[in-house]
């Protein structure tokens, strides 16, 4: 007959609450700016990389009209998915299932956004501050940047450097014509409009 124990026995404990989703302070420039093109931006650790891509083109001042890459760690993740015109037709590594939070990790190691597959615009993003709270950060904030975003029909940083160095004129005006505005100024950021793209595209 087997032995029956009896006693005081401590109950189940319960799972541990989920810990909150960090934010994190990002400062994204453009390799080989000079002087540096860059955002900073605080975002929510649940975003996906996918939404990431739309906050760096809204925060530089990008149309999104090229493809488009991050490297994270040792990967390379792009889109899967849409215009076929601009999607690299890959099944591994989808920017829209991976989120920030997932990729801390790698984001310490290296990361990297990359626009334009021929004439590469690249990006170093650099992860700043871990941020954790009681109240999650709901939506992406930009909150500093230097540098008016170049025209992306140039080929490269090189090449809109170039253009900027010519003291001819000639520069200025293929600059006017480029950005279809006469007033271009390469060191002016206008915080408050990018502000304003960011909210009103992101809700």
């Amino acid at each position: 007959m087997a032995k029956v124990i009896t006693g005081a026995f401590p109950e189940k404990k319960q799972a541990k609450q989920d810990k909150p989703t960090p934010g994190y302070v990002l400062h994204i420039s453009l390799i080989f700016s000079d002087p540096l093109i860059w955002r900073r931006v605080h975002v929510p650790g649940s975003i996906s990389l996918a939404t990431l891509h739309q906050v760096i083109q809204l925060s530089m001042g990008w149309s999104d009209t090229h493809v488009h890459q991050f490297l994270v760690g040792k990967i390379s993740y792009e889109p899967t998915s849409g215009n076929s015109s601009t999607i690299r037709e890959s099944s591994r590594y989808d920017e829209r299932n991976y989120t920030l939070q997932d990729l801390e990790g790698g984001m310490r190691f290296m990361f990297a956004y990359l626009y334009d597959a021929g004439d590469i615009w690249e990006h170093e993003i650099r992860l700043e501050e871990v941020i954790v709270s009681s109240e999650e950060l709901k939506k992406p904030i930009l909150l500093s940047g230097e540098q008016a975003c170049p025209p992306e029909t140039l080929s490269d940083i090189h090449e809109y450097q170039t253009i900027l160095e010519d003291q001819s004129g000639s520069g200025h005006k293929k600059i006017s014509e480029l950005t279809g505005s006469s007033n271009f100024d390469p060191d002016f950021f206008d915080l408050a409009a990018a502000r304003l793209r960011l909210e009103g595209t992101l809700k």
